[in-house]
């Protein structure tokens, strides 16, 4: 029986372990969280996936089949549109504002402190 385990932190500081049984003869497939069963699918002998809520965050577990062995695999979907995703997106855009804003306000800045050095050295001269 193929078993692995994943831990995901969110971004409210929850822990979550996640858990994946396939069995070797039957098949059949168990996916749990915190130890609750979510997922029972029976005779996955193919590749699959499975996407379910973590807490806010959108999970996928691949089972995928190569040749005669399965490989495993879970992320968290952060690119499909959420409700979670898009506040990221939008903090994102917040933050890429707040750098071009800051960026400019710099050159700016530069700007004026070179014309005053300027300005001086002209008025030495």
């Amino acid at each position: 029986m193929s078993q692995f385990s994943w831990t995901l932190l969110d971004d409210f500081g929850h822990k979550y372990e996640i858990g994946l049984y396939h069995g070797d003869k039957s098949k059949h497939v168990l996916i749990h969280i915190n130890r609750k069963p979510i997922v029972i699918d029976f005779h996955i002998k193919e590749t699959k996936l499975y996407s379910f809520y973590v807490g806010h965050e959108l999970c996928e577990v691949q089972i995928l089949k190569d040749m005669e062995h399965y490989k495993y695999s879970f992320v968290t979907n952060q690119e499909i549109d959420t409700p979670l995703n898009l506040a990221r997106k939008e903090q994102s855009r917040k933050y890429f504002i707040l750098i071009i804003a800051l960026g400019l306000a710099l050159v700016l800045f530069i700007l004026g402190i070179s014309y005053w050095m300027m300005s001086i050295t002209h008025l030495l001269n």
